[in-house]
């Protein structure tokens, strides 16, 4: 195991500690304003933390130490500049309070789009603690460790290995855990990294049980597109009908994300801190069960 002290730079506004909130504590978690995250195949660790000045302190200890600085970078969002959106933002009336309560807010990623995309199928139509408690139950069956121990993104392989009925004995509900089984044998979503979102997004979409939401989860957390918002979020669902006057659709919220183009993934994210979309905790809205709600989302 080789080690590296290093110092990185992100474009400001950055903020380390509430981007990092709401881990799922099992490949990344926050201590304090320490970030720990697993990195790469093997053992390789990472503790992170943000100075005064802004830049990131990494200490990283990796078999292959170009690897995990390159896999870290992308999954801290670090690398790339927001000036668009704050420019954007800063003119918005709904999106600029927000902006001043947490100008430096990131879309932290997953190590593996197969981890992004068993976030996205456990967080369809469940609260964020249920679909969290299910996420960690999957990983630690798919890249089994010591308790407490920190392990990185389950690849596609390794979550095929569990098989439907293990996912299944985790919560993932028999519907979802078969449609991600079909998709992960179905395409290869790392290799498809290489190709433009929309293209990325169209061929996402021919698959069973993926909607706008999900292929959102996905390019923002898995892909680290800027440009796919959460649509459908049932978040923005309760901030549309306060706006509104009436219950919104999921077409509303693509109409609210619509003029943020092209950051309408980080426009989703200060958008779901607004009182009005966290009225009523989870993503399911007030008086409706699960089955309610649209099934592809």
């Amino acid at each position: 195991m080789r080690t590296l002290d290093l110092t990185i730079q992100p474009p400001a506004p950055y903020d380390l500690v509430r981007s990092a909130r709401g881990g799922d504590g099992v490949t990344r978690r926050l201590d304090g304003d320490v970030l720990e995250l697993a990195v790469g195949a093997g053992c390789g660790f990472a503790r992170v933390c943000q100075r005064g000045d802004g830049s990131l302190t990494v200490e990283l200890a990796a078999e292959n130490l170009e690897a995990a600085e390159r896999e870290l970078r992308f999954r801290l969002a670090c690398d790339q500049p927001i000036d668009g959106f704050i420019a954007l933002a800063r003119e918005d009336a709904l999106l600029a309070p927000l902006l001043r309560r947490a100008p430096g807010l990131r879309p932290l990623r997953t190590g593996t789009v197969a981890h992004a995309a068993l976030q996205a199928f456990a967080g369809q139509l469940i609260t964020f603690r249920e679909a969290q408690q299910i996420e960690r139950r999957i990983i630690r069956l798919a890249v089994p460790s010591a308790p407490g121990e920190l392990v990185p993104s389950p690849t596609a392989e390794q979550l095929l290995a569990l098989g439907t009925a293990r996912l299944v004995s985790c919560g993932l509900a028999q519907r979802r855990a078969d449609a991600l089984m079909r998709l992960l044998r179905g395409l290869d979503l790392e290799r498809l990294r290489a190709l433009e979102p929309d293209r990325v997004a169209a061929r996402l979409q021919r698959q069973s049980q993926i909607g706008p939401w999900t292929i959102g989860v996905l390019g923002l957390h898995g892909y680290g597109w800027q440009d796919h918002g959460l649509v459908g979020d049932l978040g923005l669902m309760r901030l549309e009908s306060a706006r509104l006057g009436r219950d919104a659709t999921v077409e509303d919220t693509a109409v609210l994300l619509e003029p943020y183009a092209p950051w309408r993934g980080l426009a989703s994210m200060h958008l779901l801190g607004h009182p009005l979309a966290r009225q009523h905790r989870g993503r399911t809205p007030e008086g409706a069960r699960a089955s309610d709600a649209p099934e592809t989302i």
